[in-house]
């Protein structure tokens, strides 16, 4: 594991250790009429590796279309922005970096395991660090009139 890693998850470490914890799952929300329990997803992907390689807007497309959208078929978001940290000498790296984000069935453990695959995915094909996932319990639905 290269410096850069530990250092990012020893900080994800210690700001996840300030936040409250709370034993709910999706399973248990009372959602408003018209919304069901489900898990939201975020992943980020940092597209620049240590030794500077970008993924390329074409490969990202390509990942995107074969990988990550065959698991959600129910739809998803991609946000492209512009991660940044501080590397252990003090200095402000930057890289872009795309956000992927939906909401699945309240199933935590069969959601998680769609990111973790996508996840795995994504370091053997292009190399990069480890990425950053979030789940949460959410309630979903479309909106009807």
């Amino acid at each position: 594991m290269t410096t850069r890693i530990r250092n990012r998850l020893g900080a994800l470490a210690v700001a996840l250790a300030l936040v409250p914890t709370m034993e709910v799952s999706a399973a248990d929300l009372d959602c408003p009429a018209g919304l069901e329990p489900a898990g939201e997803f975020r992943m980020f992907f940092g597209l620049t590796d240590g030794a500077g390689r970008t993924v390329g807007e074409e490969e990202w497309q390509s990942f995107l279309a074969d990988t990550i959208t065959p698991r959600f078929r129910a739809g998803l978001t991609v946000l492209a922005g512009r991660g940044q940290w501080l590397a252990p000498g003090g200095a402000l790296q930057r890289e872009p970096v795309r956000v992927v984000m939906g909401a699945i069935a309240a199933d935590v453990d069969g959601g998680m395991n769609l990111v973790d695959e996508i996840s795995a995915a994504f370091e053997t094909r292009f190399g990069q660090d480890p990425v950053f996932r979030m789940w949460n319990p959410a309630c979903a639905g479309i909106y009807r009139q």
